[in-house]
């Protein structure tokens, strides 16, 4: 069986580089990272689908790769792949033997894992080349060491689940405790010690059950006093039921409004009175107040008057006159000036005429200009005094109108702000009056208005409210309603006692006293069954003590006994807790507190021993029968092997005669070699080339025996790696060698080497060259 042709369309990051056909010797050469792997993984497992766990390395990708292989079986019919199947189904080989044999993955020529893998490898070739039964005598080997729980060598061995060693040794450990222990208890007398513990018991109970019978007695009358207290209790809820509406808030609430109506009458009145002299109050600031306001109105005109004619024209007299008195302070030097003007001006005009000259002219025109302007400056001042000085006495007259005479401006002024002063004062006196008034006109209208009718509204209400709980009540008085009430109280009182009572008895269930009596009724149901018990005794609490301290007496003999007991007690009790744990009885559990326990406890643990070893010794006899077997089967495994075997051939063709002879060490299940000078070399002893070359040889021989001398196909991911150029050379040759003999060749490699070694069958076309473009080109 060979492929004609594969096509990967999609595998993780490969591009789809279309059919790819192929020749008895393919070369599929890249460059690393070229997708060589990935190729190989996808090729993989289209070939093998699902079953691919022999190829741990394969997974590089998460995905089932699409594409397809196209196989031609020996007739020359064509198989497509996957829908027509898989290999191993159609090749009749599985997983393992495809990994093993004719697929090399990652350079690894080596067989499965480590030495017992490869080991089990042959072993299950060779059985399914030679109908050998090496695998199912070593799992009856195995199915036997589980079933006597031993080990290859025939001891007792702990499973998961079943730790039959442990059992073994805790049982041989236990009988040494039982023999200790059966010592023990003759020497302290422990079969004395039961049977006083068994006299003490019965005394014991017959002190309790003469406690019973005082119980009993006890449960009688607390029954009696149940039923009783039970009886007036519902008697009293009765009577209590026609006064059911009666209540101290009730009566509080009918004493309240009445005390409200007496208060509130009080009040009213007193609220009468005030309103009488608020009102005479009011009248009076009312008056005032009117005769205030007429005073103000006519201090008011004057004020405006003032404000509108007095106060501007004093307002032009003081700024005229602060004008007069800035020139009144130039008045001297006018003066002054006047004078010397005056005096020189008589000069120049008498040097004038004693001797006329221009230069006299000129100084008495000048003179005479600043004599004539001094002279005239100081007649204004002169005459502007005397009308400030007439104005004033006019404004005097003004002012003596209103009362506010005055000899100088100061004075004017200091009257006129005492007016003001006063203006304020009468303004505020009847603001304040006025104010007054007002609150008392507020204080009549609240109490005649709101005060007095709101009082009269609650004694109102509390009139209602009272003819509310005389309706409710059918009672006229406040005292009759009182007299009803002390009657309920008197029987609610007496429902007290007897709850406490029933209390004291049964406890309570809840806050609802309804609930409490179908409890109390249902605990006295309970306690019915006692009414006719123990009617000629008397329960008394002093000879209910004696008898427990009694109890108590022969309790700590028992106690003593028990302590004395205990030890050894606590021993048969352990002995009993282990015996059951290790022997794990089923049907039967192991007691173990009397020494005749102890006896039968110990026949239990010595059959336990005895029937293991008998299980032990004819398991190993069985299985001594089938090592002997296997023993005789495993010898045909060699027969893979040998001098004259196809991989001793293959082998030494491959490194030119320096190996002649490969073997499987038996007694070792590892693969040895000889040397042409004899000397035997272990497989993992060889150098790296040569121990591919081996493993190689190996593949070659397996391959043909396990398709039965029908050839197929070898995938090869770069297997010689590790060869030298001679040696690589020869295994080239050995390749065309078996490609020329009917085997398909796919051969990756990413080494120049390889790719130069066959050049010449690429040109000739005996190799079928395809190279491998980078995944991202």
């Amino acid at each position: 069986m060979k492929i004609k042709e594969f096509a990967i369309t999609r595998y993780g990051p490969l591009p789809d580089r279309g059919r790819i056909p192929l020749a008895d010797f393919n070369l599929l050469w890249g460059r690393n990272e070229f997708g060589k792997t990935l190729t190989i993984d996808a090729l993989v497992k289209v070939l093998l689908g699902k079953k691919t766990k022999a190829f741990e390395t394969i997974n590089r990708v998460d995905e089932i790769p699409e594409g397809y292989v196209i196989l031609i079986d020996e007739s020359g019919g064509e198989i497509k792949l996957p829908e027509g199947g898989t290999l191993t189904e159609l090749a009749d080989l599985n997983a393992s033997e495809c990994r093993n044999v004719f697929i090399v993955i990652n350079s690894d020529l080596s067989i499965a894992r480590d030495l017992a893998g490869e080991s089990d490898f042959y072993t299950s070739v060779t059985d399914r080349l030679t109908g050998l039964r090496s695998g199912k005598i070593f799992n009856i080997k195995k199915n036997l060491e589980g079933i006597g729980k031993i080990t290859r060598t025939g001891k007792f061995k702990d499973v998961e689940g079943e730790k039959q060693k442990t059992r073994i040794s805790n049982v041989e450990g236990l009988l040494e405790e039982v023999d200790i222990l059966t010592d023990e208890i003759g020497k302290k007398g422990f079969d004395e010690f039961e049977q006083e513990s068994v006299r003490l018991g019965e005394e014991r109970s017959r002190i309790e059950e003469e406690i019973l019978k005082l119980e009993d007695a006890r449960k009688r009358e607390k029954y009696e006093k149940a039923k009783e207290a039970l009886d007036e209790l519902r008697n009293a809820l009765k009577e209590l039921g026609s006064l059911k509406g009666y209540n101290e808030d009730d009566e509080q609430l009918w004493r309240d409004h009445e005390k409200e109506i007496e208060d509130y009458t009080r009040k009213k009145e007193n609220l009468f009175l005030e309103l009488g002299e608020i009102k005479k109050e009011f009248e009076e600031k009312r008056e005032d107040s009117a005769n205030k306001e007429r005073d103000f109105q006519i201090l008011e005109d004057r004020k405006r008057k003032l404000d509108d004619e007095i106060l501007p024209q004093l307002e032009n007299y003081k700024e005229r006159r602060e004008n007069f008195v800035k020139r009144e302070e130039e008045k001297g030097f006018i003066s002054t000036f006047f004078l010397i003007s005056s005096l020189l001006f008589g000069l120049s005009f008498l040097g004038m005429i004693l001797n006329p000259s221009l230069l006299f002219y000129i100084f008495a025109a000048v003179f005479l200009t600043s004599f004539v302007t001094s002279g005239i400056i100081k007649y204004r001042i002169v005459r502007e005094k005397g009308a400030l000085t007439k104005r004033f006495e006019s404004f005097k007259m003004v002012l003596s109108q209103f009362g506010l005479d005055a000899e100088d401006l100061p004075g004017a002024i200091l009257n006129m702000q005492n007016f003001n002063e006063e203006y304020r004062r009468k303004n505020d006196q009847l603001q304040e009056i006025k104010w007054k008034k007002k609150n008392l006109e507020e204080n009549l209208n609240n109490l005649q208005e709101k005060k007095i009718p709101e009082i009269g509204k609650e004694i109102k209400e509390a009139e209602n409210a009272i003819t509310k709980l005389k309706t409710q009540s059918k009672e006229e008085s406040l005292k009759s309603y009182s007299g009803k009430l002390e009657s309920k109280l008197k029987i609610e009182g007496s429902i007290e006692k007897k709850e406490s009572v029933l209390t004291s008895l049964f406890n309570t269930e809840s806050d609802d006293l309804e609930k409490n009596i179908f409890y109390w009724d249902k605990e006295t149901e309970d306690l019915e069954s006692y009414k006719s018990k123990a009617r000629n005794k008397v329960y008394s609490e002093s000879d209910n003590m004696k008898l427990k301290k009694k109890k108590g007496e022969l309790g700590e003999k028992y106690e003593e006994i028990s302590k004395n007991m205990k030890n050894t007690q606590d021993k048969l009790k352990d002995v009993e807790r282990k015996v059951n744990k290790i022997l794990r009885l089923e049907d039967d559990y192991l007691l173990c507190t009397t020494s005749i326990d102890l006896k039968v406890v110990k026949d239990e643990l010595h059959r336990f021993i005895t029937q293991s070893n008998k299980n032990r010794d004819d398991v190993m006899e069985i299985i001594a029968i089938f090592e002997e077997i296997d023993r005789e089967e495993k010898e045909k495994v060699s027969e893979l092997f040998g001098k004259e075997s196809p991989v001793s051939k293959y082998f030494k063709e491959i490194t030119g005669g320096f190996y002649d002879e490969v073997i499987f060490n038996r007694e070792a299940e590892s693969i040895e070699v000889r040397r042409k000078d004899g000397e035997m070399l272990k497989a993992e002893k060889l150098s790296g080339g040569a121990y591919d070359q081996l493993y190689f040889s190996i593949r070659i021989a397996l391959g043909e025996k396990l398709l039965k001398g029908k050839k197929g196909f070898f995938i090869l991911d770069d297997p010689f790696i590790k060869a030298d150029p001679d040696r690589l050379r020869r295994q080239m040759e050995t390749l065309k060698s078996i490609s020329k003999n009917g085997w398909q060749i796919l051969y990756f490699s990413s080494k120049g080497e390889i790719k130069n070694l066959l050049e010449k069958e690429i040109e000739n076309n005996t190799v079928n060259y395809i190279e491998i473009q980078d995944i991202f080109s």
